[in-house]
């Protein structure tokens, strides 16, 4: 089941972004293992909202692309990037018009990742995605709270061992992968404002009332365990190629 994007694109931001952690962590580590250099022309593929592209557009030639013109429509107010919307299965670029592809947490939205792979290596000649390992991936108090919500993303992210075999099957060589430590604090009413503006996608796909029952829980645990301070530890992982 696709997430309807169309009206989360206002409040995103809000439950997502964070401009320090934006910079310092994701920013970081895409320009580190993508080894991205000043001045590279590089696609955004599932922009989004554009946090990536508007961080990388002073120093490269950035193009935003996503499906959803909504999402889209808050990038173009960031920054003076092209947006471009269309199919991430069908790239409307010619070969390598692209030195990179940056594809941050965009794989498991996909209804063929595989293809999106190998269109990513006909237009651009490296490529990193920053995506989550399922095998190792704890949730901490959310997993009591939504029951359902790890078996399914498991079933919605690839493995890093596929991601790696679709890059590697896409033509791209030399392909790496970087596991990096995550860890935000917050307070308790920041990380309960986030769930309640759904940070994550998967809180649409959960069965019907889980949501609502889970919320309540998290309302109630959060402060009674946490105090005012919650603490975010997770990993993400990084992996590139170069053709």
């Amino acid at each position: 089941m696709a997430v309807d994007y169309a009206r989360r694109a206002r409040d995103y931001d809000a439950a997502r972004s964070d401009d320090v952690t934006d910079r310092s962590y994701w920013l970081r580590g895409l320009i580190d293992v993508g080894r991205i250099l000043p001045g590279e022309r590089v696609l955004d593929l599932g922009a989004g909202t554009g946090r990536f592209a508007a961080l990388l557009h002073p120093d490269h030639r950035i193009v935003a692309f996503d499906s959803s013109p909504e999402m889209l429509g808050v990038a173009r107010a960031k920054a003076p990037i092209p947006c471009v919307r269309g199919d991430g299965h069908r790239l409307p670029f010619q070969n390598q018009a692209f030195d990179a592809t940056i594809l941050v947490m965009v794989l498991h939205h996909l209804m063929d990742y595989p293809t999106a792979l190998r269109e990513v290596s006909r237009v651009s000649r490296r490529v990193v995605v920053a995506t989550t390992d399922m095998a190792t991936r704890r949730l901490g108090i959310l997993e009591e709270a939504f029951p359902s919500l790890l078996e399914i993303d498991r079933a919605r992210f690839p493995s890093i061992q596929a991601i790696v075999a679709a890059l590697m099957e896409a033509g791209f060589g030399e392909v790496r992968v970087e596991e990096r430590p995550y860890v935000r604090a917050l307070t308790a009413e920041q990380q309960l404002d986030r769930v309640r503006r759904k940070y994550l996608s998967t809180f649409d796909l959960l069965p019907p009332g889980e949501y609502d029952l889970g919320l309540r829980f998290l309302e109630r645990e959060i402060p009674r365990r946490s105090g005012d301070r919650f603490e975010l530890k997770a990993s993400f992982t990084f992996v590139a190629g170069l053709r």
